[in-house]
C-alpha cells in the first residue's frame, strides 16, 4: 500500500466536506476518522523523547504515525506531521526531522490544509555516530561567549517550529535550555538550575527561577523575543533579579 498517496487521498476527503478555516485539531481528528474509515493503519500522538546530540532534552507527540508496528503490515512507520499553513517551510520540515531521528523512523512527511492538500516527503537527514560526542572537552572560551555559540547552534537544530509549539504548550524555553545545557556540559562547563525566593521585609513574595546557575556566580535565562524592543525588556527586568 502507498500511505501517503491515500493519506492524501483521506485528506482531501476531509478539506472537501469541512472546507477551509477550521483549527488543525479539527483537521486531524476529521482525518482520524478518515483514516479508520478506510481502513488505514495509523497511531496518533505517540509520545517519545526528544533527543538532542545523543541526550534527552524533553518529550514530544508526533500527530500521526501511519502503518504502526504493531498493525503487522508490510513496510516501514512512517512520522506524519500535520500543519495548517499555504506553505510548507524550512521550520517545519526540521521539526519534522527531529521527530524521526527521535522516533528513529526513516521516512517521513508533512500533510497541510490550505487552500488546497499539499504533501510533501521529509528526508530524514544522517547521522553520523561518533563516541566523542558524549565525552566533555574542557572549554576556556568565556561563558557568554560559549553560551551565544550554543544557543545558535540549538536554534539551527530545533528550527522556529519548536518555539511555537513550547509557547504553544505553555513549557516556555524547556527544550532549547535542556539542549543549551548539553553544550554547555560538552565544553566541561558545569551549571545548576537554582530558585531563589523574593523577599520582601523577610517575607517571601515570589520565587525566581534561573536556567543556568555557575559556579563564578553568573546566571543565564532562556527567553525567546519576536523583536529587539522584547530583548531590551527583558534585559532591563533582569538586572533587577
Amino acid at each position: 500500500m502507498d500511505y501517503l498517496k491515500e493519506v492524501k487521498e483521506a485528506a482531501e476527503e476531509v478539506l472537501k466536506v469541512l472546507g477551509e478555516g477550521y483549527e488543525e485539531k479539527v483537521y486531524e481528528e476529521a482525518l482520524a476518522h478518515e483514516l479508520r474509515i478506510r481502513k488505514i493503519p495509523y497511531e496518533r500522538q505517540r509520545n517519545f523523547e526528544i533527543i538532542y546530540k545523543g541526550y534527552k532534552v524533553g518529550e514530544g507527540r508526533a500527530d500521526l504515525i501511519l502503518n504502526p508496528l504493531w498493525c503487522n503490515k508490510s513496510g516501514e512507520e512512517i512520522v506524519l506531521e500535520l500543519k495548517k499553513v499555504k506553505k510548507i517551510s524550512d521550520a517545519h520540515r526540521r521539526q519534522a526531522q527531529v521527530y524521526m531521528i527521535s522516533l528513529n523512523i526513516n521516512k517521513g512527511a508533512i500533510l497541510s490544509f490550505g487552500d488546497e492538500i499539499i504533501l510533501e516527503e521529509v528526508e530524514r537527514p544522517k547521522r553520523n555516530i561518533n563516541s566523542s560526542v558524549t565525552q566533555a572537552k574542557k572549554s576556556n572560551e568565556p561563558i557568554s561567549s560559549l553560551l551565544k555559540r550554543a544557543a545558535n547552534e540549538v536554534f539551527e537544530y530545533f528550527g522556529v517550529e519548536f518555539l511555537y509549539r513550547e509557547t504553544k504548550e505553555g513549557k516556555g524555553s524547556e527544550i532549547f535550555s535542556n539542549a543549551i545545557g548539553v553544550e554547555l556540559r560538552l565544553n566541561g562547563i558545569e551549571y545548576s538550575k537554582a530558585t531563589f525566593p523574593i523577599c520582601y521585609k523577610n517575607h517571601k513574595v515570589a520565587d525566581l527561577s534561573f536556567n543556568f546557575v555557575f559556579p563564578n556566580g553568573e546566571v543565564a535565562q532562556v527567553s525567546s523575543y519576536e523583536d529587539k524592543e522584547e530583548v531590551e525588556e527583558n534585559l532591563e527586568e533582569f538586572k533587577y533579579y
